[in-house]
């Protein structure tokens, strides 16, 4: 999970990166905006990399505490020389605490001094930040556990135990919840891409009629879409990012019902024409489908 949580936060910062500092008006501005996305790609790879080595030494950080919690609980850990050595590794696990919390203070000033503001990035390091202080009251709690005796020590593991277990219990049913959440939205995602999705052909007269898009009969009117038609030969696309249709073609001609106002039809240079769609929900309105023939 943390992998791919770190994972994410790059493909996020990449994202911001993409979306940030216009770079025109030069000649080779194409070739400029390039080697800008490349250095940011680079800083944000080597800031990511950065963090999750730390998160890693975090979470490392919380399995040795994990640790001398249970050396000081086990049987012996009231032994003076066992308690000695629980509050000497404790001392060390603090002072590696204590960078930490000045290497991710860094961090966190650096992406806020950044162009890239990212949401997921600044999430992950407060989250990290939250688990450092969670470390910092366990070894508290643990250095007040040393001057305790046997018996009080014992009374607190109960105590503890009976805790863990409650958290334990509450982690799951908070995984249980977030994959239910997840889950809905992934349906919701899916569910507005299908309402979302259109299809287009583009074809000469011929071709539209074998694949059985267009009917004509002897002296009778041209049927649209009647009867069986080959639906893979239509290409699939999304109306929200679909604005312009490349024909191919130097005659073109709509045979589907999209209203006239809310498309234009563009000459090219090279004499070909250019479906523009100047009104997506108006074009799309009555039919998800386009059918382009095309001479």
């Amino acid at each position: 999970m943390k992998k791919i949580f770190a994972f994410i936060g790059l493909g996020a910062l990449l994202i911001a990166s993409a979306c940030g500092n216009k770079n025109g008006g030069q000649v080779d501005s194409d070739s400029m905006r390039f080697a800008d996305l490349t250095s940011e790609y680079n800083e944000a790879t080597s800031f990511n990399d950065s963090l999750m080595l730390l998160m890693g030494d975090i979470y490392t950080g919380l399995d040795s505490i994990n640790a001398q919690e249970g050396l000081l609980y086990s049987q012996g850990g009231d032994n003076v020389d066992r308690r000695a050595e629980v509050r000497q590794n404790l001392e060390n696990i603090r002072a590696r605490l204590n960078a930490n919390r000045r290497l991710l203070a860094d961090m966190e000033a650096k992406l806020n001094s950044s162009n890239n503001k990212n949401a997921v990035l600044t999430k992950t390091i407060s989250q990290l930040k939250a688990h450092i202080e969670q470390q910092d009251q366990k070894i508290a709690r643990l250095e007040a556990d040393l001057s305790k005796t046997k018996g009080e020590l014992e009374a607190a593991h109960g105590e503890i135990s009976n805790l863990n277990t409650q958290v334990a219990e509450t982690q799951e049913q908070v995984k249980v919840e977030t994959a239910a959440k997840e889950q809905a939205q992934q349906q919701a995602i899916e569910a507005e891409n299908e309402a979302n999705r259109v299809y287009y052909c583009i074809g000469t007269n011929k071709e539209l009629k074998k694949n059985g898009l267009l009917q004509k009969k002897f002296l009778g009117a041209t049927k649209v879409m009647q009867g069986n038609f080959n639906s893979s030969y239509f290409t699939k696309a999304d109306k929200r990012s679909l604005t312009t249709i490349p024909t191919g073609g130097k005659k073109v001609k709509i045979w589907s019902n999209n209203p006239a106002g809310s498309y234009q039809i563009v000459d090219n240079a090279d004499g070909t024409k250019t479906i523009k769609i100047t009104n997506p929900s108006q074009f799309w309105g009555r039919t998800p489908y386009l059918i382009i023939q095309i001479n």
